[in-house]
């Protein structure tokens, strides 16, 4: 079980005061009622092993301690969410009496339907404004990482691609294209592939003949092919992943 470092925040101290001056009516509203998730990043990125369920925590907070347990209703941000693997988000929360604080679980599990391009799932407390959490989630790569970059052009439907396992008899392990939506005319795409050390190779057509695609491959160690442009039909080159 994985647990997020334990952040104390001024962002209760921030909203009581936001929300207790004012009128006397307002200084007088119990402030046990409000809570919040623990203060990180923006977006939070987490990993899930290979064919497994991974169980993340997140701790939650409320502005006081009372001697009674309290529950919050737990909503997952549908139209956020992208995160196609299965998920289960607890619908409460709860602050055991006589703490203000209180954790969270929730658990991934990856299947074919999560890869190592970004997944988002994003959930919040039930009548809490702007107090959503977002978690970045892919599955957890044991090699490199490698992101082939695509840049189409103005003729999107006329291009293709394919990566090569180039140990041994040349192996295809990833192909796209072509790409038929009008929004895609000159659409930046990026597609994230985890790679043992090797040879690969890529190749990108154009089916018309007159190139116009620009792309690239990189990893965190730097570039691994520069940005090259589609020139005719097609364009190749190779990369080694150490």
């Amino acid at each position: 079980m994985k647990n997020f470092k334990h952040i104390k925040s001024l962002f209760f101290l921030a909203m009581a005061a936001v929300l207790f001056t004012g009128c006397e009516q307002d200084l007088e509203s119990p402030v046990s009622n409000f809570a919040g998730f623990e203060i990180g990043p923006t977006e939070r990125a987490i990993t899930v092993p290979k064919d497994q369920t991974q169980t993340f925590d997140i701790d939650v907070y409320a502005t006081e301690t009372t001697s009674s347990d309290r529950s919050f209703n737990v909503l997952v941000n549908v139209d956020a969410t992208t995160l196609a693997a299965p998920y289960s988000v607890p619908a409460t929360v709860t602050i055991p009496g006589g703490s203000n604080e209180g954790t969270l679980s929730f658990s991934i599990t990856d299947n074919d339907d999560l890869g190592f391009e970004k997944q988002i799932l994003r959930f919040g407390l039930e009548g809490f404004v702007r107090n959503e959490v977002t978690f970045a989630v892919t599955e957890e790569c044991l090699d490199t990482v490698v992101t082939f970059n695509l840049e189409l052009d103005t003729w999107p439907d006329e291009t293709t691609w394919e990566i090569y396992d180039l140990t041994g008899t040349p192996t295809v392990i990833a192909s796209g294209g072509p790409y038929v939506n009008p929004d895609d005319d000159f659409a930046e795409l990026a597609f994230d592939f985890c790679l043992a050390a090797g040879n690969y190779g890529v190749v990108v057509y154009d089916a018309y003949g007159d190139g116009g695609p620009t792309y690239s491959v990189t990893s965190a160690s730097g570039t691994l092919v520069p940005s090259t442009a589609v020139s005719g039909a097609q364009s190749s080159a190779t990369f080694t992943v150490n």
